[in-house]
C-alpha cells in the first residue's frame, strides 16, 4: 500500500504532472495540499479518469486540501470539530473500515511583509495545531488506525533547512510550533519519514526563488504520520525529488511511504 502527500501549489496548474503522478506512482491514497480551487473548479473528471475517487476542502485562489484515494471513502469532515468557524480550508478527514485518513495543510505563521511586528498569524497557526491535535488525540481513542499527509510548515530541526540562521525568527522555527509538531508523536504516532531515516538530510520544498532547487537550497516541510501500531507494516519512506524538476512543478515534491497490506 502506498500514500504518498503532496502540496500541489494549484491543483489545475499542476493537472498534468499530477496525472503523471497517479499513473507512475499509483498510489492508494494521495493527500494534496494548496489545491486552491473550490468543487466548481477542481478537475473531478481528469481524476476519475485516472481511476480514483476525490475529496476536497476547497478555498477558492487559497489553501484547500483533498484525498485522492483508489477505493471509495465515507464520513467526510471538511473542517476540526474544535474549530469548525475557521474560514480556511486547511483539514479533510475521511475514511474506511479500518482507517482514518486526514489532509492538512498547517498555516504559515509568519507576519505580513508590510507590517513585520504582526503576530496574529503566528497565533492563528498555534491555535490550530492546538485544534488538531485535540482532535488527533480524540481520534487515537477511537481503535481505528490513522494515517496523516501534509505540508506542515514546520522546520523541526535546525538540519532540515539549508541555512538555518537565515530563518531566525521565522514562524517554521517558533519554539511552540516545534513543540506541537513533536507532540504529534507523542499521541502517539510515527513521523515515516523520520523512522526510517533519522539523520539523514531530506528536503521536499524548494523555493521557486534563488535557482533553490538547481542549488539544493531546501527545506523539510511535508510528512506522512502512521499510527504507531502500524509501525511494523511501514516498509519505505522518502521523497520523489524527481517531480520537482519535471515541467511546471510544484515548489514541494511529493513525499511517500509504503506499507505492508494488513
Amino acid at each position: 500500500m502506498q500514500i504518498i502527500s503532496w502540496n500541489v501549489a494549484s491543483v489545475r496548474a499542476r493537472l498534468p504532472l499530477l496525472t503523471t503522478l497517479l499513473s507512475e506512482k499509483k498510489p492508494d491514497i494521495l493527500f494534496l495540499q494548496e489545491i486552491k480551487a473550490l468543487p466548481a473548479t477542481f478537475p473531478f473528471n481528469d481524476i476519475e479518469a485516472s481511476g480514483y475517487h476525490a475529496y476536497i476542502s476547497g478555498q477558492k485562489g487559497f489553501n484547500g486540501v483533498a484525498i485522492l484515494s483508489r477505493f471509495p471513502l465515507q464520513n467526510i469532515q471538511t473542517s476540526l470539530p474544535q474549530n469548525e468557524a475557521d474560514e480556511q480550508a486547511r483539514f479533510i478527514q475521511a475514511e474506511d473500515d479500518k482507517t482514518i485518513y486526514i489532509s492538512v495543510y498547517v498555516p504559515n505563521g509568519n507576519a505580513p511583509l508590510n507590517n513585520p511586528t504582526d503576530t496574529t498569524r503566528l497565533h492563528y497557526k498555534q491555535a490550530w495545531l492546538d485544534s488538531f491535535l485535540q482532535h488527533l488525540n480524540t481520534l487515537s481513542l477511537t481503535g481505528k488506525q490513522i494515517i496523516i499527509g501534509g505540508d506542515f510548515n514546520v522546520i523541526a530541526r535546525d538540519e532540515d533547512v539549508y541555512n538555518i540562521n537565515a530563518f531566525q525568527g521565522n514562524a517554521l522555527v517558533d519554539p511552540t510550533v516545534r513543540r506541537q509538531f513533536t507532540d504529534i508523536t507523542n499521541l502517539p504516532f510515527i513521523n515515516t519519514l523520520r523512522f526510517l531515516h533519522p539523520t539523514e538530510i531530506i528536503y521536499s520544498f524548494w523555493d521557486f526563488q534563488m535557482g533553490a532547487a538547481q542549488r539544493n537550497l531546501g527545506i523539510l516541510l511535508d510528512y506522512i504520520f502512521i499510527s504507531s501500531r502500524m509501525q511494523a507494516r511501514l516498509t519505505s519512506a522518502g521523497v520523489y525529488k524527481d517531480y520537482r524538476y519535471k515541467p511546471k512543478p510544484s515548489d514541494h515534491a511529493p513525499v511517500f511511504c509504503e506499507l505492508q497490506e494488513a
